[in-house]
């Protein structure tokens, strides 16, 4: 399936190249014509499900809806507890995978609420225009949920949104759409395609949150095999064995399973629990960072215990398996 997303999206370069346009920009495709593709907001809201795990309900999952009082009343739903929330990437869901690792680690780290925004529907099939346009009303009722949570007793600060690929910019519009700034957004390669540096509307940025932290693990075009941002859009970016391809990958399982892009949830997950942790040092590119040049800088830890007073650029290195922070 994902040699079939990936040879998509090569299709959708050729076109694009053969109309003189470039895939990697919103703009180079009329906002209408994107605006077109979004699908109708009643649709999006019967399809996205918000799925909450506690310790109380660590295997089977309640599902909360926005507006809706006696589903959170009867939930394990603690208004006084941190609560992350979890957003897939493409052709994936909100209930197996990523979602239930990263899940399993937090319960097993704090007595929180988890909760998975489970928008498979809309996130699934070939058409990645559609997709990627769906980010928009999926974040924005993901906001709509926060600020029902936060109606009902829940405390603003206590939130933190967690996206992967797709997930990332429905994270990052969730963010915008709050009532008050969230103190932390997580965004996890942030998907490339069709996003643009220019139009921060769509993709997630540091207006999004106090505080934005960013992984890169295949990061550059599609002409280079990747699929994530090049380029540092948070407040610190962690750019793992530079950001490009990680060890253990090569160009076939990045083709064919998305290889060094997973990574990114991977080296989040192992994050939280991790005794060891991902260290890195802020450095302007990976060649200053192996060369030695910046060594002496700033360090901070990558992924779940990051300062929130890190910012700018960082470099680390990785085991090829798990685990995979160096000792």
């Amino acid at each position: 399936m994902k040699m079939k997303i990936f040879s998509t999206l090569v299709l959708m370069c050729i076109i694009c190249a053969i109309q003189g346009k470039s895939i990697t920009t919103w703009e180079d495709i009329e906002s209408e014509k994107f605006d077109a593709l979004q699908m109708d907001p009643a649709y999006v809201e019967k399809n996205t499900h918000f799925l909450l795990w506690t310790r109380q309900n660590p295997v089977e999952s309640v599902e909360l809806k926005v507006g809706d009082e006696n589903i959170l009343k009867g939930s394990a739903y603690d208004k006084n507890l941190p609560t992350k929330i979890f957003a897939h990437g493409w052709n994936s869901n909100g209930y197996s995978g990523n979602a239930v690792n990263i899940r399993d680690e937090y319960l097993k780290k704090e007595d929180c609420n988890f909760i998975s925004v489970d928008w498979e529907v809309m996130a699934t099939g070939v058409n990645y225009m559609r997709c990627a346009s769906s980010t928009t009303p999926v974040g924005e009722l993901t906001g709509h949920l926060i600020n029902f949570l936060v109606e009902k007793g829940s405390v603003l600060k206590n939130f933190h949104v967690i996206g992967f690929s797709l997930g990332a910019h429905v994270a990052g519009k969730t963010g915008a759409t709050v009532n008050g700034l969230l103190p932390r957004v997580t965004g996890l390669d942030p998907a490339y395609p069709l996003f643009s540096m220019e139009n921060t509307d769509r993709r997630l940025d540091t207006s999004d949150a106090e505080f934005v932290d960013v992984i890169h693990t295949n990061s550059g075009t599609l002409i280079d095999g990747s699929l994530s941002f090049p380029q540092a859009i948070g407040h610190v970016d962690f750019f793992a064995n530079g950001g490009h391809s990680q060890p253990g990958c090569d160009i076939t399982s990045d083709l064919t399973s998305a290889c060094s892009h997973e990574r990114a949830p991977e080296y989040f997950k192992e994050s939280i629990n991790s005794n060891i942790g991902f260290i890195s040092t802020r450095c302007d590119s990976y060649s200053n960072y192996t060369q030695g040049a910046c060594s002496g800088n700033p360090t901070s830890l990558m992924g779940e215990p990051v300062s929130a007073s890190a910012r700018g650029t960082f470099q680390l290195t990785t085991n090829k398996r798990s685990p995979f922070a160096k000792k």
